[in-house]
């Protein structure tokens, strides 16, 4: 019995250190965040907050967090052709961390909208070099021309570097079927995603370094 003890006190506590190990309660992740496009360079900042709380359109899987911008850094008149789902300081949405994934919604107000058709920041446990796995969103209403329409991504672990593991994704968003956006990201297993580095088949690119 003493043998079977243990193994549940072990295993008990291998999924919980996997639940709390990036999104805890109260923590602040911040970034840089630069915007470019053949005619113009941007630079913005955002911040996640970890309220501790679950998140009310997902209870009993996601995580609240908290995206804010600092809009008044920036001159929104260059993204006027761009579509957005809206102009906000805040925005609050989930993030999910369990013993299996690690992942959470990214920006997507402002002249951020394009980034639900990329791959969102995501790492699948166990993670080993040249391990690949993969996922798809459905996207509902309320998006325009994105509404009701499917992203398939496909990821790929290229390396390690002590606590750091580089992965490169590309999503295939069915609403425009000729394009593949990539995403290269960083994820350091104590401090989360590092750096997420976006590049999309218009051309635009859109990098966010997460700030020490």
């Amino acid at each position: 019995m003493k043998g079977i003890s243990l193994i549940v006190i072990l295993l008990f506590g291998i999924l919980t250190y996997g639940q709390e190990r990036i999104f805890k309660a109260n923590e602040v992740f911040k970034y840089v965040v630069t915007y470019e496009t053949e005619n113009l360079k941007s630079y913005d900042t955002i911040s996640i907050f970890v309220t501790g709380n679950m998140w009310k359109q997902a209870p009993n899987s996601q995580k609240e967090i908290i995206i804010r911008y600092d809009l008044e850094k920036i001159d929104r008149h260059l993204f006027n052709d761009l579509q957005t789902i809206g102009w906000v300081h805040t925005d609050t949405t989930g993030a999910v961390e369990n013993e299996n994934t690690c992942w959470f919604h990214p920006p997507r107000h402002n002249q951020f909208m394009m980034l639900e058709l990329a791959p969102f920041p995501r790492i699948d446990y166990p993670l080993e070099v040249g391990k690949e796995y993969s996922g798809v969103l459905f996207i509902g209403e309320g998006w325009g021309e994105f509404s009701n329409s499917k992203v398939y991504w496909n990821y790929e672990v290229k390396m390690r570097n002590d606590n750091c593991w580089y992965i490169s994704a590309e999503a295939m968003p069915t609403a425009f079927p000729a394009d593949v956006n990539r995403l290269d990201l960083t994820f350091d297993e104590n401090a989360g995603f590092t750096r997420l580095k976006y590049s999309f088949s218009n051309g635009t690119n859109i990098e966010m370094i997460q700030l020490k």
